[in-house]
């Protein structure tokens, strides 16, 4: 098919009404303009084979930029990942720095990096030369590195901002384009908004050829120096010298290899076993069930797994392809590693409990546990953090949003008196070091360290985390999620946040509700009384229905702010919930557990009667 015969046959859609004016329009300036002309032949194609839908959802609607940036899927087409997407993210990104601290804070620089999925040098390379093209400095990392060592480097460069290209966890064939502000954390008010703005505005995109801005000087590469002081930012999290433990660790085909691993190297670790076929840096993700690269995910341990069988291993470790999260897998008492993945998995809650456990009581016993320390946790992450945290004496935010960039904003903010000790997100994102500020793959060294202590006691990770639940209460958490594709999928989340608003169950899963947090407004109701009061934190569209007065049993509803779902985050404990403790510790267990499973249930079918109301 000739361009030609493809803008004839995009009239014809248009005209019999089965493409929108506005796909129509952007198909024309997609087949019509040099800036485009790489996509050419994937649009013809797409036009050929009568892919409507495709067509429709390309070319109606435009990527959004969000508060950190853009992330999705790679193709052609103004609402998908490419080369036109990304320059428009960089172009909008330059004109805010101008104008926010001109030539300054041009001379200052933007560092970029990113990670080993498709096209992503690419991306980078594009988004160097808009920037050179704008007057921006440039400093770019030479091959692929961790996102954290980007939040590292724009305070070590003193840059005025910083990009990494991924999309994280995503499947293959997303990409995404992040923003980092000077203080090494994402974007947050007002520059998100603002550069967002920007973005809007964009008519034009001034582009420097990428080898004459490096003859030029304008575009630098990242010394090596700063991969050295990176490295022994992450060595000194160590807090004991036990080192006798046997793991197997995977990059999941992502940087890991020069973070994760590196510092276990580096800290001396010699019963370390890479998973060797996960270590090649492949965007496809091809060891992978469904290419899904995501330690959340039980199945990403299949391979670590087999090799912790081969070896008797002590746990496993996985980190995601930009090496931000990570996860673990450790054997069962009796059952030892030959157990369904689900159960071998430790949950982002459980590890952030043990890893805060384990920094507090070490540095306690070090002498080193500060008069003023910080811990910082999200809304929907176990509020056992808070509590281990406020035993031993420390200060905690634990009211903050969904998103890393919420507890990097804290730290940014904290007291000159305060040190920053903790931070932890139940999506498997930890940090300890405040030289980093966005979640660091890397921080497993001190779950691993954990088990080589606990080896040398003749205990486990497990047995670790059932004392810290004896002294504390038992918290159970359920995270589940349900998916709402395409345009009527957005519009049914949207009715289900709001029919729970309007109509808020009074009952889920056969349990009252006792209060019903709406962090949109900012305002508790008492659903028995009918009281209102403020509550604190950041506007956000979340709900939280609680069972208790102190609400460590609870249930928050939120919309995924990157895939097209709703997240349900189900939390129960004995510690508030007098009526589910017994004499016996393991029937106070059950009963938690089955509170939490009812929760489960009755959140869905109540999302289901919001949405039919």
């Amino acid at each position: 098919m000739t361009i030609g015969t493809g803008l004839q046959k995009v009239t014809k859609m248009v005209a019999e009404g089965v493409l929108s004016d506005r796909a129509g329009e952007n198909l024309r300036l997609w087949l019509t303009e040099e800036d485009y002309s790489v996509y050419v032949s994937e649009i013809l194609e797409l036009i050929d084979g009568n892919d409507l839908d495709d067509l429709e959802d390309r070319f109606r609607a435009t990527i959004e930029f969000g508060t950190g940036g853009i992330r999705g899927t790679m193709g052609a087409g103004p609402n998908r990942i490419n080369i036109r997407t990304i320059g428009e993210a960089a172009q909008g990104l330059a004109q805010y720095v101008k104008n926010f601290g001109g030539s300054d804070a041009a001379d200052q620089g933007i560092v970029i990096a990113y990670d080993t999925r498709n096209n992503s040098g690419r991306f980078a390379r594009e988004t160097a030369s808009i920037l050179a093209g704008n007057g921006i400095m440039v400093h770019l990392f030479p091959e692929a590195r961790a996102t954290p060592q980007l939040s590292f480097a724009v305070r070590a460069l003193t840059g005025v901002a910083g990009v990494v290209i991924s999309a994280s966890h995503n499947p293959p064939s997303d990409n995404g384009f992040k923003v980092y502000w000077s203080d090494g954390g994402q974007v947050v008010a007002p520059h998100d908004k603002n550069i967002i703005a920007e973005v809007r505005a964009i008519h034009a995109i001034a582009r420097y050829d990428f080898d004459r801005a490096m003859e030029a000087g304008r575009i630098r590469l990242v010394d090596s120096e700063i991969d050295t002081r990176y490295l022994s930012c992450l060595a000194r999290l160590t807090l004991a010298d036990a080192r006798d433990v046997r793991l197997v660790y995977t990059p999941l085909h992502g940087v890991g290899m020069t973070s994760v691993a590196a510092v276990l190297q580096e800290l001396g670790y010699r019963d370390l076993h890479i998973v060797e076929e996960q270590a090649v840096q492949d965007g496809n993700f091809p060891t992978l069930s469904s290419g899904i690269a995501n330690p959340e995910d039980p199945r990403s341990f299949s391979l670590a797994v087999r090799k912790a069988i081969e070896i008797d291993a002590d746990l496993t470790l996985a980190s995601d392809p930009d090496a931000d999260r990570f996860g673990c897998a450790v054997p069962l008492p009796v059952k030892g590693w030959n157990a369904p993945l689900e159960e071998l998995a430790l949950t982002g809650n459980q590890i952030g409990v043990l890893l805060c456990h384990y920094i507090l009581s070490q540095k306690q016993a070090r002498c080193e546990l500060p008069a003023k320390g910080l811990v910082c946790e999200t809304v929907v992450t176990t509020d056992l953090v808070g509590v281990i945290a406020r035993s031993f004496g420390m200060d905690v935010v634990d009211d903050l949003l969904i998103g890393f960039k919420y507890i990097g904003a804290t730290i940014n903010a904290m007291p000159e008196d305060t040190e920053f000790l903790f931070g932890t997100e139940e999506s498997h994102g930890y940090l300890a070091d405040d030289a980093i500020r966005d979640k660091e793959a890397a921080t497993g060294v001190l779950l691993v360290e954990c088990a080589a202590v606990l080896k040398a006691r003749g205990q486990t990770l497990r047995d670790y985390l059932d004392e810290i639940y004896r002294a504390y209460g038992y918290f159970r958490q359920v995270q589940t999620s349900t998916y709402r594709d395409g345009a009527e999928g957005v519009r049914e989340i949207a009715a289900i946040m709001d029919g729970l608003r309007r109509h808020p169950p009074e009952v889920i899963g056969g349990h009252r509700v006792v209060d019903v947090i709406d962090r949109s407004t900012g305002q508790a109701t008492n659903l028995g009384t009918g009281a209102r009061r403020p509550v604190a934190g950041d506007a956000g569209n979340l709900l939280i229905f609680s069972f208790t007065e102190a609400g460590h049993t609870r249930v928050a509803v939120r919309p995924s702010g990157t895939e097209p779902k709703i997240k349900y985050y189900i939390s129960a404990s004995s510690r508030d919930n007098p009526a589910l403790v017994s004499d016996d510790w393991e029937a106070t267990r059950a009963a938690v557990d089955v509170f939490a499973d009812d929760v489960v249930s009755g959140i869905l079918s109540a999302a289901e009667k919001a949405l039919t109301a």
